[in-house]
């Protein structure tokens, strides 16, 4: 898992493309609009992430993103590509999917 990742997300009508760096159970990286930070584990081929993504100070950022919001994600990794879903704390009923290709 540990390297550098393209990352793909939707968050319903929201969707972008970021930068992942995976490195002893760290998550750093960023977007446009937003940096990711947080820390991940792996079993086997299952992933799990606890993800705080923070907005720039643009005047582009969703009024649902102004403030940095903590999501919970699973799934699994297979070879140079993984999938995770989850939501984010306090709004379950907000699902966001990552796709992760590794980059290096």
């Amino acid at each position: 898992m540990e390297g550098l990742w393209y990352t793909h997300f939707t968050a319903g009508q929201v969707h972008g493309d970021g930068m992942a760096v995976l490195r002893n159970g760290e998550i750093l990286g960023g977007d446009p609009a937003h940096t990711y930070t947080g820390s991940y584990q792996f079993d086997g081929p299952n992933l799990y992430a606890n993800v705080c993504v923070s907005p720039h100070a643009t005047p582009s950022v969703p009024a649902d993103l102004e403030r940095p919001v903590t999501i919970f994600l699973k799934g699994s990794v297979a070879g140079d590509s993984a999938t995770v879903s989850g939501h984010p704390d306090r709004h379950a009923d907000v699902q966001i999917a990552v796709e992760l290709h590794r980059a290096s």
